[in-house]
């Protein structure tokens, strides 16, 4: 998946469309000219950028090979004859014009064809964010005691969030709690082994032993995330609606503060990733 520079395709048409409305005679060969700088920049870097426009690849490399050919006379043309008559120059001038009327009318055919969409907003969330940082989404102070696999967990949610894939939201929004509660039972039920435990309700009945009353609210949100959302989910015939997934990515957040309060801060180690918990 790659972010399509808008800017850059109104850009390319301003550029391009301008030579497309010269004529080809004695006094427009300047324009032309000059009009032909940007057009065969913008042109050159539509084709290199997007090699899945197949259709105007051809007429564009026409176009550019027009361009050069009349630059190369124009630079090799003394200057006291660039307005003179003579009707062997006038196609170089009108090749150039013609294929940039002919790109311009398949360029926008094909940009038509192209599978493009637009991302809806979730709530009030920035779609940036959900694609690419959606763990800025919690708090700093959380951000600072959560591992690197509970912050991919959750890119990959918003993610799925974003494009509307909600039941794999929902599967990968489940994982980052998951990885947050072996966490949380390690710090606060300091177990003599580090192993995890075989399931959801193993680890709520070991964080029930110490009944400590805020523990006991973390219960309570694990306890709703798992009877409504975890067991079904693990189901495939479950499919979540983008509503469900909107708000199991709520109450999955709460989750993860909930128990990250109780982390220490995660040190940084190699190439920036949080690894490894400072004693």
């Amino acid at each position: 998946m790659e972010k399509i520079n808008l800017p850059f395709f109104y850009q390319c048409g301003a550029q391009l469309n301008p030579l497309t409305k010269l004529t080809v005679n004695v006094n427009d060969r300047i324009p032309i000219y000059m009009a032909s700088f940007p057009a065969h920049s913008y042109v050159y870097t539509l084709l290199d950028a997007f090699p899945v426009l197949t259709v105007c690849r051809s007429t564009g490399a026409e176009l550019i090979k027009a361009i050069l050919e009349m630059q190369k006379w124009v630079k090799d043309t003394p200057a006291e004859k660039l307005r003179e008559l003579d009707s062997s120059v006038d196609p170089l001038f009108g090749d150039v014009v013609d294929k940039a009327r002919q790109f311009e009318t398949i360029v926008i055919a094909e940009l038509q064809t192209l599978a493009t969409y637009h991302v809806t907003q979730k709530g009030a969330y920035s779609t940036p964010d959900l694609i690419d940082r959606a763990e800025v989404t919690l708090p700093q102070s959380i951000q600072d005691k959560i591992p690197e696999n509970v912050r991919d967990e959750i890119r990959e949610c918003g993610r799925c969030l974003a494009f509307d894939n909600p039941t794999a939201s929902g599967f990968h929004i489940i994982r980052a709690v998951e990885g947050i509660m072996h966490l949380y039972y390690l710090t606060v039920c300091k177990p003599t082994k580090q192993d995890r435990l075989e399931s959801w309700g193993a680890y709520i009945a070991e964080l029930r032993k110490l009944n400590d009353p805020i523990v006991k609210e973390t219960i309570a949100i694990l306890q709703q995330i798992k009877d409504n959302d975890r067991n079904l989910i693990m189901h495939p015939e479950l499919t979540l609606s983008p509503d469900d997934a909107f708000t199991l990515f709520e109450i999955a957040k709460g989750a993860i503060m909930a128990m990250a309060r109780s982390l220490p801060k995660m040190k940084a180690v190699s190439k920036g990733k949080m690894t490894k918990i400072i004693p």
